[in-house]
């Protein structure tokens, strides 16, 4: 890793951020996503996310994972044909994800092996049990990462703490290594340019954007634990969990409201946070996005200092996510009832 590399991260992102903004490149366009539509709307923003994280991972990941940037450039690739409404159906999307998840296990051969259950671990132990499983994990980690990338700067930024999470836990303990370090720290800054601008409003990640970054850093992360198994397993769970539960709850949510679990809708957590405040008047518009984009990650960090102080103790490590969990469901239901939202 050079200075060259970090200049050159640089000089992408700002060659690709004048060349779209000047020709109406993947400007964004709300008019089909009821998700998308919340905030103050920006004059030109344009999803330049996903398409520079493609280009760091494409020059920077190790040359000989050839299998895993093509299925890297799938899925961006997938997730921008979201973004243009090129693939407007759902269904025929998660079938999309779901095939390119189970080539990236096969062709990386990632195991979640340990959940320190011995029922769960004897299915684990079944190879085809344990596809599925890292699949459906995979497929979880990654809508629930798109439903929460709603309001500017908190999708990457809660990745940024993840990132931030096993860099701390690594070079303090002597015990936990990292892989493909190099990439990692240069992914970790081309995410930090692209949080500035995205807590903005210049630059989204869009679909595009959070389906390869939650693909790349969840596959990462199975691949991590494999290597540091002297890690809880409650670890990656606590540090993961915000975006997998979110899509967990939104699932159940929608099941018992007898709604299309597969349609798009406007009542995940960090929305209800935004009505709460914008109900109040209390916080300027023009900032209110951000505003509350940055309260929960705030919320979020303590959990992480707890995971990084505690990465052995499973213990610990599944109190701290059940008191997130249950918080979530309390400030959830506090906010609905304060909204008056029924469904």
């Amino acid at each position: 890793m050079s200075l060259v590399s970090f200049f050159l991260i640089f000089f992408i992102f700002f060659f690709l951020f004048f060349f779209f903004s000047k020709f109406k490149i993947l400007s964004d366009n709300t008019s089909f996503s009821k998700h998308k539509k919340i905030g103050i709307k920006n004059k030109s923003p344009v999803i330049l996310g996903g398409v520079y994280l493609l280009i760091t991972v494409l020059l920077f990941y190790p040359n000989n994972l050839v299998e895993l940037k093509i299925i890297f450039l799938l899925i961006t690739l997938l997730g921008l044909m979201s973004d243009k409404n090129i693939l407007p159906n759902p269904s025929v999307r998660l079938i999309f994800q779901i095939t390119l998840i189970l080539c990236l296990v096969y062709f990386e051969n990632l195991r979640i092996f340990d959940l320190r259950i011995d029922a769960l671990n004897y299915l684990l132990s079944k190879n085809i049990f344990n596809i599925l499983f890292t699949a459906f994990c995979l497929a979880i980690l990654i809508n629930g990462s798109n439903f929460i990338d709603g309001l500017n700067g908190l999708l990457i930024g809660y990745y940024l703490l993840i990132l931030s999470s096993i860099f701390y836990i690594s070079f303090n303990n002597d015990y936990i290594f990292l892989l493909e370090s190099n990439f990692l720290v240069l992914f970790f800054f081309s995410m930090v340019v692209i949080f500035i601008f995205n807590i903005f409003g210049k630059v989204y990640l869009g679909d595009s954007g959070s389906y390869l970054i939650s693909l790349v850093l969840g596959a990462y992360l199975i691949k991590f634990y494999y290597l540091n198994t002297n890690i809880s397993p409650y670890y990656i769970a606590l540090i993961l969990w915000y975006p997998a539960f979110e899509n967990l709850f939104s699932l159940i949510r929608r099941i018992s409201k007898k709604k299309n679990i597969s349609s798009p809708d406007n009542r995940h957590l960090h929305q209800l946070v935004f009505l709460f405040f914008k109900s109040k008047n209390i916080i300027n518009i023009n900032i209110l996005n951000s505003f509350s984009s940055l309260l929960i990650i705030i919320f979020c960090v303590p959990g992480f200092i707890f995971a990084n102080l505690f990465p052995l103790q499973s213990s610990y490590l599944l109190i701290v996510l059940t008191f997130n969990v249950v918080f979530y469901l309390f400030l959830y239901m506090f906010l609905a009832k304060n909204l008056k939202i029924k469904k």
